[in-house]
């Protein structure tokens, strides 16, 4: 486990555990720095930016995590348990 001392950046500790992490961790981290740098809409100065309704792409992420595999209705699983609680 790393430690970080207090005078650390909340950029350099960051930048520590982005050297740490796997790539696909990484490729994610970047990929929601991304939109969410997507959404802010300029605001005039001394206002608080505003936040544009943009939606990621659920499908083409989730088809590069998972590939081809196809994941069951959570509905059936949701069933299943509720069967073995009684």
């Amino acid at each position: 486990m790393i430690t970080y001392s207090p005078d650390m950046s909340a950029r350099d500790a960051m930048m520590t555990e982005i050297k740490l992490a796997p790539e696909s961790l990484v490729q994610e981290a970047y990929d929601f720095l991304l939109f969410l740098k997507s959404r802010r809409i300029p605001a005039q100065a001394g206002t608080v930016p505003q936040i544009r309704a943009a939606m990621p792409e659920f499908l083409a992420r989730q088809k590069a995590l998972f590939g081809s595999r196809v994941v069951p209705d959570s509905q059936a699983i949701l069933d299943e348990m509720r069967a073995e609680r009684f």
